[in-house]
């Protein structure tokens, strides 16, 4: 069959990016058969990912100045809050979420809004630095030794508000925060 007539031809056909999906679809610019998870909608029908422009928006690499002047606020930030945390436990959630979004829009906003990698770790690194200063000063206020933390006994992980599923959510929030903000 020629191309014009292929792309005519009536009837199910297997979509071009998903072959195992049978489709009636196609795309109103090539005529490439498209099934409709990977059609894309445009002003003029439906059109296959190719035809409709779809690609990913642009990363590219933070200026080193522009990214010590982030990574400063970002570690300032996330000891601002740590502190905070540390006398505010009950706070977690509210905390977790200030944590986050504070250190990745301070970032954005030095670094003039760029994404990628180099930024998400920084932001972790951050992040994590925050939860350990609030876990420092907590054990602090209660006058907890180390060996207690080490050997993590009852009393202590009441002490330290260590319950697994809210905190280790809580910890996990601006994680996520960060890694979204970036990608």
């Amino acid at each position: 069959m020629t191309d014009q007539a292929e792309r005519m031809a009536p009837g199910e056909v297997p979509c071009s990016h998903h072959p195992k999906v049978m489709t009636l679809l196609r795309c109103s610019r090539c005529g490439k058969p498209i099934c409709p998870q990977c059609a894309v909608r445009t002003p003029v029908g439906m059109r296959c990912p190719e035809c409709a422009g779809v690609r990913g928006l642009p990363t590219y690499p933070t200026a080193t100045g522009s990214l010590a002047k982030g990574a400063a606020a970002a570690l300032a930030v996330g000891i601002g809050v740590g502190l905070l945390w540390g006398y505010l436990p009950s706070w977690g959630f509210y905390l977790a979420l200030l944590l986050g979004f504070g250190v990745a829009e301070t970032m954005a906003y030095l670094t003039g809004g760029k994404r990628g990698l180099d930024l998400q770790l920084v932001g972790w690194v951050s992040v994590a630095l925050g939860l350990i200063v609030s876990r420092v000063v907590l054990g602090q206020r209660l006058s907890l030794e180390w060996s207690d933390i080490n050997q993590l006994s009852p009393f202590v992980e009441r002490a330290m508000h260590l319950e697994l599923v809210p905190d280790g959510l809580f910890a996990l929030i601006p994680f996520l925060i960060v890694y979204i903000r970036f990608r």
